[in-house]
């Protein structure tokens, strides 16, 4: 079993209107049930059940913390071990409502990152929404990571609050814990592809379905080709659409 008690306490410097934030990584069955009440609240009930299964990758290596905001538990994040041990996996980041967008998801990821870096693991992978800008802007202009794949409905059917009745497509983003950090946003250029994101996917899946979906086979329809064809993500520009880069070009 791999050591992470090290890095139970995280002092990060983020939002100051946040207060006292604490990153701790999760080490006992009783922190692995109050993480998963987050998780819930997050995504609903149905967002994350199997208590047994969390705690069992939890005690056998694998990655789980809470963010608490005066002792209240405001933030969690949970992955596994990949690629032989090189790398981790970041199954669920999720952030109460109220503090989306707070420093407290950045605060996850750099105790992520210090984890990981503590155990000569490499690179941390998760799959992201490609419709959900702030998510898009988040991940590749905040922190810097790069997408390496697109998955076509990759989780099937779910029924938690948040991707209930819409199709499971995310990109697959990789960041490299040495030498990550923020990129500038993506600028067009002649031969790329630019692809387009919704203002607010999550407020339109609410109020028109059928226009979300649109969206969805949208942007896949744009993505998956290109990427086939050799194309890159390049990045995310300041308008929130994809470019989409030729294999030709630097």
């Amino acid at each position: 079993m791999r050591d992470f008690r090290s890095m139970s306490n995280w002092p990060p410097h983020g939002d100051p209107t946040l207060g006292d934030l604490q990153i701790d990584a999760v080490t006992t069955l009783a922190e692995v049930i109050e993480a998963v009440g987050v998780l819930n609240t997050v995504w609903g009930p149905d967002g994350a059940r199997d208590i047994d299964l969390y705690w069992v990758v939890v005690a056998h290596g694998g990655y789980m913390s809470i963010a608490r905001r005066e002792g209240h538990a405001v933030g969690v994040a949970f992955g596994f071990l990949s690629d032989g041990g090189s790398g981790l996996h970041s199954h669920m980041t999720g952030v109460v409502p109220g503090l989306v967008g707070r420093g407290v998801g950045s605060a996850l990821k750099l105790h992520q990152r210090a984890w990981c870096a503590e155990r000569g693991i490499d690179h941390i992978t998760w799959t992201f929404d490609p419709l959900v800008r702030r998510n898009a802007w988040f991940n590749l202009v905040r922190l810097g990571a790069s997408v390496t794949r697109y998955h076509v409905n990759h989780y099937g059917a779910l029924i938690d609050d948040i991707n209930v009745g819409d199709e499971t497509d995310r990109m697959e983003a990789r960041w490299d814990v040495a030498g990550a950090g923020r990129q500038e946003p993506a600028l067009a250029a002649s031969g790329d592809v630019i692809v387009p994101t919704p203002d607010d996917i999550e407020s339109l899946r609410r109020v028109d379905r059928a226009a979300s979906l649109r969206w969805r086979q949208d942007v896949r329809d744009a993505v998956v080709p290109a990427l086939a064809a050799g194309y890159r993500v390049a990045g995310l520009t300041t308008e929130g659409s994809f470019v989409i880069r030729p294999p030709t070009a630097s």
